[in-house]
């Protein structure tokens, strides 16, 4: 049995249980406008591709990113260190600047300009993830 202070998080044990909240597309039409930056990389599948989207809200407070769902493993750890930055008191806006300053070719990942979206349901869908 674990001491109590030591009580591993789902996420913990499990790096793709995030991954398994569904997203509905009322969430998804409720955004928007927003900015985003579409990033490619290696496909599950060993193939090269969209793996999907970072995405901020105009106002600059909400962001994230939207995983393609033939990029699992590399999208959940683009999502996760989006999600890691937040947790170490960056801002939505600082990670999406991070990753803005990196367009071109980033290490194995190649970054698209800054693109905008009426709604974050269009981002989704440009990455296949509805």
């Amino acid at each position: 049995m674990e001491p109590e202070d030591r009580r591993v998080e789902n996420e913990e044990l499990f790096p793709l249980a995030a991954l398994r909240d569904p997203v509905t597309a009322p969430d998804a039409l409720a955004e928007g406008p927003v900015r985003f930056l579409l990033v490619s990389g290696d496909l599950d599948d060993g193939r090269w591709g969209l793996i999907g989207a970072f995405w901020l809200s105009i106002d600059g407070t909400r962001g994230g990113f939207i995983v393609a769902p033939q990029a699992i493993w590399q999208g959940s750890e683009m999502a996760r260190s989006f999600r890691g930055a937040l947790s170490r008191s960056w801002r939505a806006e600082d990670v999406y600047r991070y990753w803005q300053r990196q367009v071109g070719a980033a290490g194995s990942l190649m970054i698209d300009p800054q693109q905008h979206a009426d709604t974050l349901f269009q981002v989704a869908r440009r990455v296949g993830a509805l």
